[in-house]
Order: C-alpha cells, then structure tokens, then sequence
C-alpha cells in the first residue's frame, strides 16, 4: 500500500513537470554536449564509467556525468568534479525524485545526447530521464523505453560495447554511418 502511495506520487509528479523537448537525433560523433546517467554498483562499474566519461571529454565533447548510487552514501572513490557529480538515496525526496542543486542543474541543460547507462529499473533515474530537456535520449533498460528516443537492447553487455552500439546506431540513423 505504502509504495503503491510513493509510485503514485511519482508519476503524478513527472506528469506534472515533464518538459517540452525539442527532439532531433544526434550521433555520437556530431554531439557537442553529452550527458550520462549512470548507476555506480561498485568501484569497478565508477572506474568504467569515469573511464568512458574523461574519453568523451578528451574527443572535444562537453560531457556532464550524473551517477545515482542505491545506497545511504555515496563511497568515498566516487569523487565529485565540476562536470561529475553522484548522489545517493539520501538526497531522494518522500517519493524517490532527487533533489540535489547540481541535479537541477543537470536537467536545466539542453544536451545533444542524454546516455542512460543503467541496465536496470530505478525510480531516480527513471525520473532524471522524464525532466530532460535533452534532445536525443539513448538508453538501454527495458523498464523505461518510453523514456528513450532509441532504445538498444544491450542489457548484457559492458558500458564500453553499449558505447560501441550507441555511436553505431546514432550514425545510421543520422545517415552518416559509413
């Protein structure tokens, strides 16, 4: 009863808040702002995405990473940088939508490409996805296909290959896929 009430809220609330995008697609290569969505399960999946992260930034692009990490604290190896920032339940409000300055920050944004590099169903990034303002939205968990304006089925595969999928998909749908 009492997370049929919270999920009510929820959706009541993104309903409410969902912006007005202006969607075109984007490639991988053509995308000059990025952002990324991703859930930090341990060290090694943060060393991963940080890895992808400072990759895009060394191509030329400017690259936001927000990380959601289902836990009471974020660890100490998740270090917050100017364009990194991560959060964890305790900046969830009653109803599991952040609520964290450099969260709205994010969402004021109006990327190129939104990545979703979760692979799995949760509320808060469920919620970042429907209050972006992003242009292209690219993502991977199958709970939250609406969300998305492509969607890849590469749940089983790391974030390097899905990187792989995202650049090659946005490249043939942009026509520029050589």
């Amino acid at each position: 009863m009492f997370s049929f009430i919270k999920k009510y809220f929820f959706n009541k609330y993104l309903a409410e808040n969902k912006p007005d995008r202006n969607v075109s697609i984007v490639s991988l290569s053509r995308a000059r702002s990025i952002g990324i969505l991703c859930e930090i399960t341990d060290e090694d999946s943060y060393k991963e995405i940080f890895y992808i992260f400072s990759k895009l930034q060394e191509h030329g692009h400017q690259v936001r990473l927000i990380g959601y990490v289902n836990d009471k604290e974020v660890p100490f190896y998740c270090l917050p940088q100017l364009t990194a920032d991560y959060f964890s339940q305790k900046h969830l409000n009653w109803y599991g939508i952040p609520n964290m300055e450099q969260i709205h920050d994010f969402l004021k944004e109006d990327y190129d490409l939104l990545i979703d590099f979760s692979y799995r169903p949760n509320m808060p990034m469920q919620a970042i996805l429907a209050l972006s303002h992003a242009k292209f939205i690219v993502g991977r968990d199958p709970e939250s296909q609406n969300s998305y304006d492509l969607f890849i089925d590469a749940v089983n595969s790391n974030y390097l290959k899905y990187l792989e999928a995202v650049s090659t998909y946005s490249e043939k749908l942009t026509g520029n896929d050589r």
